[in-house]
């Protein structure tokens, strides 16, 4: 073997081990978007093996996303270069991920496109710690603002308030059947005031070990009249007993009363409630099932808005106290809805590191 010969083996070697043991996702497709070869991350991150996709037509992206897709390999097909796109891949079971994907085109010794490398990773994980951030931050400028708000309002609604009650004590009053409405839309405004305190204060002053399964268990009670007058069934599954967050007791039975209320109202009178309790890595998973009315589309991505609210006297803050207490537990929200069918309530908080008794 020549000299020359020794390093050039060993850098393919190199090459070689790099392709497989990179973190990332490599691949490298052919013009016709078959699959050439892919590296054991590629296999790990999309559920496929070498074997079951080489060179078969098989779709890594749900149809939503074809065009972008095509729009991409005609500018990769010209010779160009791709680097840091952002793009939902689709997994060999179907579920989606959030990826970042440089795509770079392979040229013969003619300086023609036989082929098109990929190196993709997974930033899921990224985006939702960036959206958790941004919600955080949200929240807090909302709080700064509520306080300020609340205190300005608050004062001079109180003056109003003590002199609309002297007219509607004096029985010659001529306008008693204005200021009686002014009275209630008075009472209305101090209902959001009070809930802008509510978004104010903080939840988390001192925190200590909570058992959520109790706080649903004393929210059931206190919900039980109202279920039995409107033939409401609400059924209760804890795969386990210990269910304990760090938290905010009276603030996690506010989350509870906001979501059990918006349940009944959705209802109005027979159906079901169904919560769920499980733990998946150290963290606790609640999911609130009804069979109410459901929401459409435009009234699901308005819900978590300040003063968006679909009932008549509705001040609009309750699903965003909801949310501002569970995101400063450092948990997450979510909810989903199909239109006259049901409305399901995702809630994941961190159990505390140790089982208490």
């Amino acid at each position: 073997m020549s000299k020359e010969f020794i390093p050039t083996v060993r850098y393919l070697n190199y090459l070689d081990l790099s392709f497989e043991q990179s973190q990332d996702a490599i691949s490298v497709f052919d013009l016709d978007d078959n699959i050439i070869t892919c590296n054991r991350a590629f296999e790990q991150l999309y559920g496929w093996t070498l074997e079951e996709c080489s060179e078969k037509p098989i779709s890594f992206y749900p149809e939503t996303e074809y065009e972008k897709v095509h729009a991409r390999c005609e500018l990769l097909y010209k010779g160009q270069s791709l680097a840091n796109e952002r793009v939902t891949e689709m997994r060999k079971d179907g579920t989606l991920f959030q990826a970042e994907i440089s795509m770079t085109p392979i040229f013969n010794e003619f300086n023609e496109v036989v082929a098109i490398s990929h190196i993709a990773r997974d930033i899921t994980s990224r985006l939702q710690m960036e959206q958790k951030t941004l919600e955080f931050e949200r929240l807090k400028t909302m709080s700064m603002v509520a306080a300020k708000v609340a205190h300005e309002v608050r004062n001079p609604m109180t003056a109003i308030t003590g002199f609309i009650q002297l007219m509607n004590q004096d029985p010659a009053n001529p306008y008693s059947y204005f200021t009686e409405i002014m009275g209630k839309e008075i009472s209305r405004v101090n209902q959001i005031v009070t809930d802008f305190l509510a978004l104010a204060k903080p939840t988390l002053h001192d925190t200590a070990p909570v058992s959520i399964l109790e706080v649903i268990e004393e929210m059931l009670i206190e919900f039980d009249e109202q279920f039995n007058e409107c033939a409401i069934s609400c059924q209760l599954n804890a795969e386990e007993l210990e269910l304990f967050i760090l938290g905010d007791k009276s603030s996690l039975h506010q989350v509870f009363y906001n979501i059990l209320s918006n349940c009944c109202d959705a209802i109005e009178h027979t159906g079901n409630i169904i919560i769920s309790l499980t733990i998946q890595e150290g963290t606790l998973h609640i999911c609130i099932v009804d069979d109410g009315c459901g929401m459409d589309q435009m009234t699901l991505a308005s819900i978590d808005q300040p003063f968006f609210s679909t009932k008549e006297n509705g001040t609009g803050l309750g699903m965003f106290i909801t949310k501002k207490i569970i995101v400063d537990h450092k948990g997450t929200l979510l909810v989903e809805s199909q239109q006259s069918a049901w409305t399901k309530v995702w809630i994941s908080l961190p159990l505390a590191n140790e089982t208490l008794h």
